[in-house]
This record gives C-alpha cells, structure tokens and sequence, in this order.
C-alpha cells in the first residue's frame, strides 16, 4: 500500500491504551532481562518504568535505594568521563569495522596454521572480506618486493670506486733510528680489573 494513501489514527478508546499499558508495566519482562544482563556482565543496571498517570508508583529494578545510588552516581561523573561513555554512530561504525578486520584477520591465520580445514561455515559476505584481504596482502608483498629490487638495481649501479668503503688512513713511517729506542708500553684501562688501585 502506498505511503500517501495510509493514515495513522490514535486510538480513541482511552481505556484500551491504558489497560495494554498496564499489561505490558505488570510483565516483569524487561525487568528480568535487565537483571540477567546485570548478573552476567557483573555490572550494576537499573530500570525504571514509569506509569501514564502519575499516581502509581513507578516499577523499579533491582529497588528504589539501588536506582537512585546509581542514578545519582551517573549524575555526579564529570563531563568528561560521561562524553568518552558515549558512543555515536561513527564510533559504532568504526568499530564493528574494526571487529570484522579482526575477525577476517583470525580466520586468515587459522587457514594458513592448518587449524582451519575448509570454508563451509562461512558466509558468502565473509568469504569476500577474506578474498578482499588476501589481495591486499599479496599487493603489499609485491609492492616491497618492487622496492627492494630498485634499491638493489641502485646499489648495483653505482661505480666501484663508490660501492668500496673508502681505506684508512696510512700510518705514518717513523725513521729506523727512532724504532729501535722506543720501548713499547703496556696501556691498562681504567675500567680492566688489573688496572694499579
């Protein structure tokens, strides 16, 4: 059906709209998922369901001591803490990016250790990451192995007067009357243990 042609109408029963609303406050569904998630993630959470009207008592998990610890302690956290919490939608983008980098990456090694035998259990979606990824390697590779080979082509080059470490420099010839009268001297480093204390 198409979108100009559809209405939305508010129900005009109020009593229909509350009594679902009741319903759906009295099922401890969300209540119990958040304890669940509570306890297994060990860390603390708390809900609070309020009602249309504001004469009951809104619903409150784990208790009304609890919640309002915690509240309070979400309230007093600096600016600062509170923004490197939150999470927009790049930063969520960018690391589910990231995770399926990783996940590619793992997949990668387990083929080439051995510990991974086929590809059956991936889907197609997975598999074309992993092709996508296994061309950059190999374009990688090819890449350095181009630069490594000009490099050599220029080191080869290069005249042989250049590719020669330049020699010493000669020691100068004493005259053969001065050889004889020097007596050679043992030097000791400060630092040998047979240095004179």
């Amino acid at each position: 059906m198409p979108r100009g042609k559809t209405t939305i109408h508010p129900k005009a029963n109020d009593v229909d709209r509350t009594s679902r609303h009741e319903r759906k406050r009295l099922s401890n569904g969300i209540l119990d998922d958040v304890q669940e998630v509570s306890m297994l993630y060990n860390d603390p959470a708390c809900v609070v369901i309020d009602d249309i009207d504001d004469i009951a008592e809104p619903k409150v998990c784990p208790s009304m001591q609890e919640t309002t610890n915690m509240m309070q302690s979400c309230l007093d956290l600096p600016e600062s803490s509170v923004d490197n919490r939150v999470l927009d939608r790049e930063a969520l983008q960018r690391m589910i990016s990231q995770n399926r980098q990783l996940g590619i990456i793992i997949i990668m090694n387990d083929i080439i250790t051995g510990r991974r035998k086929n590809m059956d259990d991936l889907d197609p979606v997975q598999i074309e990451e992993l092709h996508c990824m296994i061309a950059m390697c190999r374009k990688g590779i090819r890449d350095r192995i181009k630069a490594l080979r000009s490099e050599g082509t220029e080191a080869s080059s290069l005249p042989l007067a250049q590719r020669v470490a330049p020699p010493m420099a000669q020691p100068v010839a004493q005259p053969a009357s001065q050889v004889g009268s020097m007596k050679p001297e043992i030097m000791e480093d400060e630092d040998s243990p047979h240095a004179s204390a």
